[in-house]
C-alpha cells in the first residue's frame, strides 16, 4: 500500500496539489477513530506522505493541506504515540516530531491546545514523552513566547502543581530567558488577566521585577507590604511563585525582613497548597524573617507556625522534610517562658513523627529529626530523653515515652496508626513496633480496640519490606490470639506481653 501511495504520488508529481490533499483528507478521518492500532496505521501513512512530499522538493508547502485544528490533532497524536509503551516502532514519529520542531509557525499555532496536553501528559513516567514535550516546549516559546505565558495564566488549572512545573521551566530557560522577560512585564499588565485576578495592570506588572537582578533599586520598587499581602491571596500558584521569590528576596537582608512580620501570616497560608516549590519558599521566608526578629516578637508567630509544621513532616519531598523539621527546632527554641504553657501541645504532637524520621531514609532528614527531639526534650525538661536523643536511642525512647507519660499512651497509639501507611518502609517498620509497645501500656484492651488495630495493621503483612511484615504479623496474631481467649483472661495476657 505505501508503494501504491508513492507511484501514485509520482504520477501526479505535475498536475495540481489536490490529489496529495484528498489522500491526506481520507487519512485524516482515521485518526478520529477509537482504535488505537488505526489511528498508529493511518499517522505512519501521513508521516510517510509528508516524508515523500519534503523529499521530493513538491512546490506547494505541504503545511497548508491541513487546516490548524488538523494540525494540532497531528501534533497530539504523534505525542501519544511516542508516549505508548505499547508501540515499538516509532521512527516515523520521531520524523514528525522534527517536522514540527523545523516549522514551529505551522505545526505549533494553537498554543493553548498544545499547552493543555503537555500540563496533562507531563507527569508520565515515559522518558521518551517527557523529552518529546520538553523539546515541543521548549521550541513553542521560543516562537511564540508571549502566547504561551498568557496561556499559562489564562488556560491551564491554576492550583495545579503541573502548571507550575511548566511556568518555571519557561521562565528559567536559558535558551530563552532575555526575551522571556521582556515579555513577562506585558503579559503581566494585560488588562484581562489583571481583571482575572482583580488586580490592577500596575501592580501585578511589578511582578516581573521579581525575576529580575536583585538590586537595591529593584528590591526598592517591589517592598510594598500591603500589595504583597494582597498578591498572597491570589489563587494561582505560577502568580504565588513570584510573590513568594521576591519575598525571599526581601526576607534575606535584615533590614527589609523585619519589616515583613505582618505578611508571616499569609506566608503561612500558602502551605496549604502541599506544592514542593511554594512550601519551600514560604518555609525560607519564615526561616529568615524569624531570624531577624527579637525573641518576644518571634514566639507569637512560632505558635502558630508549629501547628502549620507538623504536617509537613510526612512531605514527599525530603527537601520539605527537613526544611519543617528543622524550623520546627528553631520555633521550639524561640518560645519565651510565658508562652511555654501554649506550645506545649505541639510539642508533644511532635515527639512520635521526630522519633519514627530518625530512621527516614533521607540522611539529612534523620540527622535534622534527631537534633529537633533534642530541643523538644530540652522544651519539656526531660533530661533522660534528651541524653536517648543525642545518643539516637530509637528504642529506649520509645519506652521512655510510654512510661514516661502513661495518659497519653493511647494517644500515642492512635498518632503511631497514621504512619504505619508512610511511603517509607524504614518510618513504617518504627510506627509498627511502636504500635505494639503502645498496645502492651494501654489500659484499654477491648475487642473493638483490637479490631482496629489488626485492620489498620493487615495490609503490612503483604509490605515489599521483610522487618515490617514481620513485626505486623506478630502483633495481628497476638490481637487474634487474645479476641479468641475469655475477656476475663485478655488482660492480663496482654499485660505480660514481652
Amino acid at each position: 500500500m505505501d508503494n501504491m501511495l508513492q507511484m501514485l504520488l509520482v504520477s501526479h508529481h505535475t498536475s495540481s496539489c489536490e490529489e496529495p490533499w484528498n489522500i491526506l483528507e481520507v487519512l485524516l478521518r482515521f485518526t478520529s477513530t477509537q482504535n488505537k492500532s488505526v489511528c498508529e496505521r493511518a499517522m505512519e501513512r501521513i508521516s510517510k506522505l509528508i516524508s515523500f512530499i519534503t523529499s521530493s522538493h513538491w512546490q506547494e508547502p505541504f503545511g497548508k493541506f491541513f487546516q490548524p485544528s488538523q494540525r494540532t490533532r497531528i501534533v497530539h497524536m504523534t505525542l501519544e504515540i511516542i508516549g505508548d509503551c505499547g508501540t515499538e516502532d516509532k521512527e516515523w514519529a520521531n520524523f514528525m516530531l522534527g517536522v514540527f520542531l523545523r516549522d514551529p509557525a505551522t505545526w505549533l499555532t494553537d498554543v493553548p491546545k498544545i499547552l493543555e496536553f503537555i500540563q496533562r501528559n507531563l507527569g508520565s513516567n515515559r522518558t521518551s514523552l517527557q523529552q518529546a514535550l520538553s523539546s515541543v516546549l521548549l521550541v513553542m516559546t521560543k516562537q511564540f513566547p508571549r502566547d504561551v505565558l498568557t496561556s499559562v495564566l489564562t488556560d491551564l488549572p491554576q492550583c495545579d502543581s503541573t502548571t507550575l512545573d511548566i511556568w518555571k521551566r519557561v521562565l528559567t530557560l536559558p535558551e530563552t530567558s532575555e526575551r522571556i522577560l521582556e515579555e513577562l512585564c506585558p503579559v503581566l499588565q494585560d488588562q484581562q488577566l489583571c481583571a482575572v485576578f482583580n488586580v490592577t495592570t500596575a501592580k501585578l506588572g511589578l511582578l516581573h521585577l521579581t525575576m529580575m537582578p536583585p538590586t537595591e533599586e529593584n528590591l526598592k520598587k517591589l517592598r510594598k507590604p500591603i500589595l504583597l499581602q494582597r498578591f498572597l491571596k491570589i489563587e494561582s500558584l505560577p502568580i504565588l511563585w513570584l510573590v513568594l521569590r521576591g519575598l525571599v528576596l526581601l526576607s534575606e537582608r535584615p533590614e527589609t525582613a523585619r519589616g515583613m512580620q505582618a505578611l508571616l501570616p499569609g506566608v503561612m497560608k500558602t502551605l496549604r497548597f502541599a506544592n514542593t516549590h511554594i512550601v519551600l519558599k514560604a518555609l525560607n521566608i519564615c526561616r529568615n524573617v524569624m531570624s531577624h526578629l527579637r525573641k518576644r516578637e518571634a514566639s507569637l508567630i512560632a505558635l502558630e507556625l508549629a501547628q502549620k509544621l507538623l504536617p509537613l513532616f510526612n512531605h514527599v519531598s525530603s527537601e520539605v522534610r527537613e526544611c519543617s523539621i528543622r524550623l520546627f527546632k528553631d520555633v521550639t527554641e524561640a518560645v519565651v517562658w510565658w508562652l511555654k504553657g501554649t506550645m506545649k501541645k505541639n510539642v508533644h504532637r511532635g515527639l512520635l513523627p521526630l522519633l519514627f524520621h530518625m530512621s527516614d531514609e533521607s540522611p539529612s532528614v534523620a540527622q535534622a529529626s534527631g537534633e529537633a527531639l533534642v530541643a523538644c526534650a530540652k522544651f519539656l525538661n526531660w533530661k533522660k530523653l534528651k541524653h536517648l536523643a543525642k545518643r539516637q536511642k530509637k528504642m529506649e525512647i520509645k519506652e521512655y515515652l510510654l512510661q514516661q507519660d502513661k495518659g497519653r499512651v493511647d494517644e500515642y497509639l492512635w498518632q503511631s496508626l497514621l504512619y504505619v501507611k508512610d511511603s517509607q518502609a524504614t518510618v513504617r517498620y518504627e510506627a509498627a513496633e511502636f504500635t505494639g509497645l503502645a498496645l502492651q501500656c494501654s489500659s484499654d484492651h477491648s475487642e473493638g480496640k483490637l479490631n482496629i488495630l489488626c485492620s489498620a495493621l493487615q495490609p503490612l503483612e503483604d509490605d515489599a519490606h521483610p522487618a515490617v511484615r514481620s513485626v505486623a504479623t506478630e502483633i495481628i496474631q497476638r490481637c487474634q490470639s487474645h479476641q479468641a481467649e475469655p475477656a476475663q483472661s485478655r488482660l492480663a495476657a496482654l499485660c505480660c506481653w514481652p
